[in-house]
């Protein structure tokens, strides 16, 4: 007997909006000016931050990294490693994944071993990008 319909978790908006709050206040702490993202597992938007001297190119690498981590399931700053070893799919990647970003900022959120979104943070140099996902990640470990 197969199933008709496959249930499936996804961050909450109430998740994703603790996880921007957060996500804001390291970039505080660090003096940075970014843009926050938080889709669901298909990439989609739940909740978005800007802060307001944020570079409003910020907004679409914001999204483009979460939409990035949450639809391969892999964190952008892991594709250029991947990238960097393998010609063959750095040239297919190119052009036949969409909106893929190769440098650091995009995570996918875990929760009980599943992808259920991911979070991508824009403004900063990346490996600082980077840090402020993880923090807004660690909100999640005793969730």
């Amino acid at each position: 007997m197969s199933e008709v319909v496959v249930r499936k978790a996804q961050i909450s908006r109430e998740y994703a909006a603790k996880m921007i709050e957060r996500a804001l206040e390291r970039a505080k702490e660090l003096e940075k000016n970014v843009s926050i993202a938080v889709v669901d597992d298909g990439g989609y938007l739940v909740a978005f931050a800007r802060m307001d001297a944020a570079n409003p190119s910020s907004v679409k690498i914001a999204l483009d990294k979460a939409f990035t981590a949450a639809t391969t399931r892999i964190a952008t700053h892991k594709w250029f490693e991947i990238l960097e070893n393998d010609a063959p799919l750095r040239a297919g990647a190119a052009i036949g994944v969409e909106r893929l970003i190769v440098f650091g900022g995009g995570q996918p959120i875990l929760h009980e071993g599943a992808v259920v979104g991911a979070i991508g943070v824009s403004g900063g140099h990346w490996t600082g990008d980077t840090d402020i996902g993880s923090a807004a990640l660690g909100i999640l470990e005793n969730a």
